[in-house]
């Protein structure tokens, strides 16, 4: 007999940081698990996850080359940074069992969104370019 269930969960990770990314050292093992999570939550998980993996494939073509005082690269680790702690504001709070304001929320919603377009179309830009110049 199998049982039907509509329950939703989200593990949700706590963000890595620009070091993490950069150095290649391993994800924390921190995570929790959130049942029925809102819309938001799991918006803002996924474009954590994807600016993860943005910076990690830029670092990885860069290489040695990555260059932390490049006007672009500076542009693209503010963008990480400001997603990367809203995301570990609210893993920090769900993982207390806190509140969270809905203001607060949707203030940070819209400078995650932000700052996602801009790490997205700043990192793709440069693995572009640095594509481009690999294949001259």
């Amino acid at each position: 007999m199998a049982i039907s269930s509509n329950f939703n969960m989200l593990r949700f990770e706590a963000p890595r940081d620009l070091l993490q990314i950069t150095d290649g050292t391993p994800r924390p093992e921190q995570a929790v698990e959130i049942a029925n999570p809102a819309v938001w939550v799991s918006s803002l998980v996924n474009q954590q996850w994807q600016a993860q993996n943005d910076l990690q494939r830029l670092t990885e073509l860069c290489g040695d080359s990555y260059n932390r005082t490049d006007r672009r690269t500076r542009e693209i680790e503010q963008a990480f940074q400001t997603l990367a702690e809203g995301t570990r504001y609210i893993y920090d709070r769900v993982n207390a069992n806190k509140k969270i304001a809905e203001e607060w929320v949707r203030n940070e919603l819209s400078k995650a969104a932000n700052g996602y377009q801009s790490l997205r179309r700043n990192v793709w830009q440069a693995i572009i370019e640095g594509t481009n110049e690999a294949n001259e």
